[in-house]
């Protein structure tokens, strides 16, 4: 499609960077708490229960929903494309695929 698959953007409530991470959690579901706490700048975006700071109302839209509703890719193909791309967007790093699981993915055969 030529778009970013997360394209943030900033307002007067909130940064660019807390928009990228709660479109993150719309479409793969919320961070876990001890990840979101982890890191130099955790607390500029989370809350001690790990929730964001100042974006309160998110709205779930798996990436299979956005492929089929957003792009009108058919159901089937929507789901394929999502198998693919899920594994490599897991939040824990030692659970996200690796660049030889995504080349057997069935997607690309």
């Amino acid at each position: 499609t030529g778009d970013y698959l997360f394209e943030p953007k900033s307002s007067q409530n909130y940064s660019r960077d807390e928009d990228h991470l709660a479109l993150f959690q719309e479409a793969l579901g919320k961070i876990p708490k001890r990840l979101a706490l982890k890191g130099k700048f955790a607390r500029d975006f989370f809350n001690r229960h790990g929730e964001l700071r100042h974006i309160k109302k998110l709205q779930h839209w798996p990436l299979v929903d956005v492929f089929v509703e957003k792009y009108g890719i058919d159901e089937e193909e929507a789901s394929e494309l999502s198998s693919f791309l899920l594994p490599m967007l897991e939040y824990e790093p030692t659970a996200r695929a690796t660049a030889k699981q995504c080349l057997e993915h069935p997607f690309l055969k």
